[in-house]
């Protein structure tokens, strides 16, 4: 009888044993591997096939890499130029939208430039404009005068004038003025009032109003002359119209007469 009496040993019990190790009895347990033993080798994964039967990369950091970098640390990303191409994309957004603009702004002078004319009612607040009209004439007429010396800023084809008053005098409004082609209403605006002083007037507590519906430029002031009373004027511009307003009463204010002057504007200046 031989000395092995369970026959060379079955697969599936483990590594061979050392000479002169003792037998395990049948049945028993396979022995651990220790450190001089390898541990059962692990099948390698089986790889994933995606829809069209090719495999799929196993997951983690892929063999052979750039960089060397161990598994768990991506490789540093290129820097990408999308951020350049939008900062590029927005600042030429920004010019063509200001050129936009800025032809918008020319278009619009040119299709303004010269369109109104201005009509004097023949009453305003209730106030005639027969009686005295040929004084507010000679301002308009010197109105026009005054600007001969300077024909790109004003070109007038009419002189407008009108005098409102009432029975008794407390209350008086002048207006006079031209309408053509303006090209530059807010400087016509100041024009005027450095005019005045150069006549000799004091103005005060000049300031720039609302011009109203109508737009353009406009300005009020105090004024005081020698022979005449204090006079709340003011001047609306516009690229069609030039045209001075002045108002006398017992309780004037520039306020007041910013507000008078928009009215009378509103129904005075008319598209041709």
């Amino acid at each position: 009888m031989s000395d092995n009496q369970f026959g060379p040993p079955q697969p599936g019990f483990g590594p061979p044993q050392t000479p002169g190790a003792p037998i395990p009895p049948q049945g028993a347990p396979a022995p651990q591997a220790g450190y001089g033993y390898p541990g059962p080798q692990q099948q390698p994964p089986q790889q994933q096939q995606s829809w069209g039967g090719a495999a799929l990369p196993q997951q983690g950091y892929p063999a052979g890499a750039p960089g060397g970098f161990p598994p768990g640390y991506p490789a540093p990303q290129k820097k990408s130029r999308k951020g350049l191409w939008i900062t590029l994309s927005v600042v030429s957004a920004v010019i063509l939208a200001g050129a936009g603009v800025v032809g918008y702004f020319a278009y619009d002078t040119v299709s303004k430039t010269g369109k109104y004319k201005v009509v004097m009612p023949p009453t305003f607040q209730g106030m005639s404009s027969e009686a005295g009209a040929d004084t507010a004439q000679q301002m308009a007429e010197q109105m026009k005068q005054d600007t001969a010396s300077d024909p790109d800023s004003l070109q007038p084809e009419q002189t407008v004038a009108a005098l409102y008053a009432t029975e008794d005098g407390s209350r008086m409004v002048i207006a006079a003025g031209a309408y053509g082609k303006v090209s530059r209403p807010s400087a016509q605006v100041d024009q005027q009032f450095k005019d005045m002083e150069k006549e000799g007037d004091t103005v005060t507590q000049k300031k720039s109003v609302d011009a109203g519906p109508l737009g353009g430029s406009m300005s009020c002031a105090m004024v005081k002359s020698s022979d005449t009373p204090d006079l709340a004027v003011c001047v609306w511009a516009d690229y069609s119209s030039v045209v001075l307003v002045m108002e006398k009463s017992d309780s004037v204010d520039l306020d007041k007469a910013a507000a008078d002057t928009r009215e009378l504007r509103q129904a005075a200046e008319v598209l041709k």
